[in-house]
């Protein structure tokens, strides 16, 4: 067509992890294509700016680019597909599929998150059936809600998600995989999900051996995706496999762009994203962005995690996982004591929060003097509450039990916890 053109710039120098390029009109969040002499070309995305250089961050290995290369900058934001139809596939950031590379049919949309007005949200009124016993009975969510799961490595937040995607009532699933390992993403898909799972869900995965900027619009991504799809009026649950990968990659990006460092490295744009993934999901006038985040905690202390310290703020309840409970092989691993669901007063009746209260208030006075029944200094009838614990913990223990395969309906679950309760006064 006559009349148009393109304007190139040039690579002007690389370093680490992403490039700097002569620029006269780009903006943060441009979509920039860099072309080599010799490699196929490089898509990457400005993320700041050095006097009159962008700085590119690129989105798969810049080997081959070298000073002078031309690069296009497009003027619009790097995008992805959305639709209904994507149900059931597994895609990368920008919606390809990752079987064969090829982009299905769909709705075009950036990759960004709006900012939400908070009187455009509804209240929180309804149970988010999950199919875990332990959370639907003691920690129950509603539609819309925002919680994390927190724990060390290898305690089972992996299986955990896998079991509440299989399980829950979500009229849609959308699973972010972010810095995944790439063996564990077919394990996870065939293995945690199940064809079940996945009929239902869009995958979308990065991993770990990708730039930090792709894990970035991985999870960024998915967020779209799971809007797009709230806003055809559906519920949807959002999963984050972890935030805390997500975290990691934009302390990276933050690092290239010049950002100052702050507690372990993090920068200031880490936790501002954090809270703009997390207000992104809730109830909405059409339909709910339900997100559950897996958050790796370090050494199991959540005080000393920076990125799980300022979550605990901005998340609407905490799972948490022990170590303790999982080597004693009660699986899934949650810590009923330590665990909370904010809104969980809002959305069940007051007879299930008392009964609720009072068996966490037996749990509690137990994990107190644990040390002391197990050494055997405790002496019967010091505490009523200890001594119920004590005289049924075998129930207790199966309660919190659960199989991998086994759904637990919020209905079944209610029914079981108020048969522990009738065993317990």
């Amino acid at each position: 067509m006559k009349g148009v053109f393109r304007v190139y710039h040039k690579v002007y120098r690389a370093s680490g992890v992403y490039l700097e390029a002569y620029n006269t009109e780009g903006a943060v969040g441009d979509h920039v294509i860099v072309y080599p002499q010799k490699n196929k070309p490089v898509e990457g995305e400005i993320i700041g700016f050095n006097e009159d250089r962008c700085i590119i961050m690129p989105f798969s290995q810049p080997s081959g680019i070298k000073a002078g290369d031309r690069v296009w900058i497009r003027k619009e934001h790097v995008s992805t597909v959305v639709g209904k139809n994507l149900l059931g596939e597994l895609l990368d950031p920008f919606g390809r599929r990752l079987s064969d590379g090829s982009l299905p049919a769909g709705e075009k949309k950036p990759i960004l998150l709006e900012d939400i007005n908070p009187m455009e949200r509804e209240r929180i009124k309804e149970v988010f059936d999950c199919g875990i016993r332990s959370v639907n009975a003691l920690l129950t969510l509603g539609k819309g809600q925002k919680v994390g799961i927190f724990a060390g490595a290898g305690v089972g937040k992996s299986t955990l998600l896998g079991m509440i995607v299989r399980n829950s009532k979500a009229d849609a699933v959308v699973l972010a995989l972010i810095g995944e390992r790439g063996r564990e993403v077919r394990e996870f898909v065939e293995d945690v999900l199940g064809e079940e799972g996945k009929k239902r869900s869009i995958i979308v995965v990065t991993t770990s051996d990708q730039t930090p900027i792709l894990k970035v619009k991985g999870a960024l991504s998915a967020l779209v995706h799971a809007r797009y799809l709230a806003d055809q009026g559906m519920d949807v649950l959002l999963v984050m496999d972890s935030i805390t990968r997500l975290a990691m990659a934009q302390r990276e990006v933050g690092l290239s762009a010049g950002e100052p460092p702050t507690m372990k490295g993090y920068t200031p744009s880490v936790f501002y994203m954090l809270s703009k993934v997390v207000e992104n999901c809730g109830k909405f006038r059409k339909g709910s962005i339900t997100g559950i985040f897996s958050v790796l905690v370090e050494g199991d202390d959540i005080s000393l995690d920076p990125v799980a310290d300022s979550l605990m703020g901005v998340l609407d309840g905490h799972i948490i996982l022990s170590r303790k409970r999982a080597n004693a092989g009660i699986y899934p691993a949650v810590d009923p004591v330590r665990s909370l669901s904010r809104l969980m007063p809002q959305v069940v009746s007051k007879e299930h929060m008392q009964v609720a209260m009072y068996v966490r208030e037996i749990l509690s006075a137990y994990e107190a003097m644990e040390d002391m029944v197990n050494l055997g200094l405790y002496s019967p009838g010091s505490n009523p509450l200890v001594d119920r614990a004590v005289r049924h913990q075998e129930e207790l223990r199966e309660f919190f039990k659960q199989k991998v395969v086994e759904k637990v309906s919020y209905e079944d679950s209610l029914e079981a916890l108020k048969s522990l309760y009738g065993k317990l006064i």
